[in-house]
């Protein structure tokens, strides 16, 4: 038998719950992506148009910009403008959620939480960078984490519901399908 091998993933065994919400996040925002797809693709009526401006090239910033500049006449003659930006905005949050997990460092810093940071802005400090003391750390724990998969699933609500009342408005559904959503306040970024 060997000895256990050190892993670049031990924080991530060290707080399991936590490993599984960043994991879900992560994963799980592309299928917002795809939500916002139909959200707009249904309302405009054309998928190929919608799809090809929003996934011919990378960038997730530049694909909520492209479905918000196709989608909002659209919802803007249906009376849906709150609701369509409502949905806009919950997934630029999800957005800032996923990126700081996509490109953040993690570790055990023994304080109980699991902590991250953000080499890149450690590295555009002028003064020369010696060790990563002055690194800013963050932390989540299993509510935070819970907050933020409750806010993932409030967008996809979100552009359902706008997908759903947009059809029915336009005389595609003959009855509403879909729920609107209660709102749910915007959860913290970090602790």
């Amino acid at each position: 038998m060997s000895a256990a091998k050190p892993s670049i993933l031990l924080p991530f065994k060290t707080f399991a719950y936590e490993g599984a919400a960043v994991g879900r996040l992560l994963a799980g925002y592309s299928n917002l992506e795809v939500g916002l797809l139909h959200c707009v693709q249904m309302g405009l009526g054309d998928f190929d148009t919608v799809f090809k401006a929003m996934f011919r090239h990378r960038g997730e910033r530049r694909r909520i910009d492209e479905a918000k500049k196709l989608g909002r006449p659209v919802y803007v003659s249906l009376g849906l403008e709150a609701d369509f930006q409502t949905a806009i905005a919950a997934m630029r949050l999800c957005l800032d959620i996923r990126n700081q997990y996509a490109h953040w460092v993690w570790w055990d810093d023994n304080t109980g939480q699991l902590a991250f940071a953000n080499l890149e802005d450690l590295a555009k400090e002028k003064a020369p960078v010696k060790n990563f003391d002055q690194l800013g750390v963050h932390h989540v724990d299993a509510a935070l984490l819970d907050d933020q998969e409750a806010y993932f699933v409030y967008a996809d609500r979100c552009l359902a519901w706008v997908n759903y009342e947009g059809r029915f408005l336009s005389g595609k559904l003959q009855r509403r399908v879909y729920p609107q959503p209660k709102p749910v306040a915007p959860p913290m970024l970090k602790l």
